[in-house]
């Protein structure tokens, strides 16, 4: 009898310890730059997020989802640069490194570093993102800036920009 009770209790106690509590978004916002030009710049709206409180870390964004200022902008970057119809998303799967240093009940800025594998263009390459994590009133947000070299993800802009600037700014629920 004390066994089953031992045993019972280790698995109360693995269930426990394994619960993790998980935010996340389908609203999230992904904008990216070319260079100083404001007209290389496109927005998406629609990002998804998930974010535990043990720090993994999910993005997952469509690329026809990027808005640009000019149609045929839109045009080129999803039929010639991205190829959005045979690499419809891009997505990123890793971990915040220093979670331990987030206290997700108290406000505050909180300098983070996520390190994965970010898809793009059917292409997976190991990144470090640096970002940070605000807490405010209970509400949580992602924020991020990072660059991305075309030539890493098999991408031949060349005739636009060789690197991009991505912004990350993701509220959480």
């Amino acid at each position: 009898m004390k066994k089953i009770i031992l045993l019972f209790a280790l698995v109360v106690l693995c269930n426990l310890v394994q619960a993790q509590k998980t935010y996340g978004t389908r609203n999230g916002k992904i904008s990216f730059q070319a260079g100083s030009d404001d007209d290389v710049k496109a927005d998406n709206n629609e990002v998804v997020c998930r974010l535990t409180d043990g720090g993994d870390l999910t993005f997952m964004v469509l690329i026809i989802g990027f808005k640009f200022k000019y149609a045929e902008m839109q045009k080129g970057f999803n039929e010639e640069y991205l190829q959005s119809n045979m690499f419809p998303r891009s997505e990123f799967k890793g971990k915040i490194t220093n979670m331990a240093s987030v206290n997700l009940a108290k406000d505050g800025v909180y300098k983070v570093s996520a390190k994965g594998k970010m898809t793009l263009h059917g292409v997976s390459k190991e990144i470090t993102v640096p970002g940070s994590i605000t807490v405010k009133g209970g509400k949580i947000t992602l924020n991020a800036q990072f660059p991305l070299l075309m030539k890493d993800y098999k991408i031949d802009a060349s005739a636009v920009t060789d690197k991009v600037t991505a912004t990350v700014n993701c509220p959480l629920q």
